[in-house]
């Protein structure tokens, strides 16, 4: 006879195959590695606290939610109050291909990139590192953010446009 998994262990089944991703948004979010595993830590065993509620399939949309939550109230914390920088190398980006010019150079567009993204508003920030980093679809975005399809997709829209002027601005001013 076949024994029925433990709630830990459909938690384990199903949620730590997201945790990177949790980890990458909290990163996103708060700007600091250890900030950043603290809080994905807490979301995790929030999200396990939680876990009788998730009905669906949604797991990631749902762990998102969740993360997002907690970061938002790391950054509404005491210890939060002020603007940390992005620190150097938060992701690796080279390329073993790349000779060591070609990787300075996509380092430093990376870094360029970076410093456009975090001039944007917040909740623009939150949109486009759902579409490139996390990689979800329109209807995860949704679900994740808590708004419609439609509404999504235009204020994606509008952070590839803001995203877009600042990055003019910036090469027309180093230009």
């Amino acid at each position: 006879m076949r024994r029925k998994p433990t709630s830990a262990e459909l938690f384990t089944q199903r949620c730590a195959p997201y945790a990177p991703m949790v980890y990458r948004h909290c990163l996103h979010m708060l700007k600091n590695p250890q900030e950043a595993e603290d809080a994905a830590q807490e979301s995790m065993l929030r999200a396990f606290r939680a876990f009788d509620s998730l009905s669906g399939n949604g797991v990631a949309t749902w762990l998102f939610r969740i993360a997002h939550n907690t970061c938002l109230d790391v950054l509404k914390s005491a210890r939060m109050r002020r603007q940390r920088p992005m620190p150097e190398n938060w992701e690796e980006t080279a390329d073993p291909a790349l000779n060591p010019e070609q990787q300075y150079l996509q380092n430093a567009q990376s870094d360029a990139l970076w410093q456009a993204v975090s001039k944007l508003k917040e909740d623009q920030q939150v949109l486009l590192h759902l579409f490139y980093g996390q990689q979800m679809g329109y209807e995860e975005m949704a679900k994740a953010t808590g708004v419609s399809t439609g509404t999504v997709k235009s204020r994606l829209s509008r952070a590839r446009d803001a995203l877009r002027k600042v990055l003019e601005a910036e090469e027309s001013k180093n230009g």
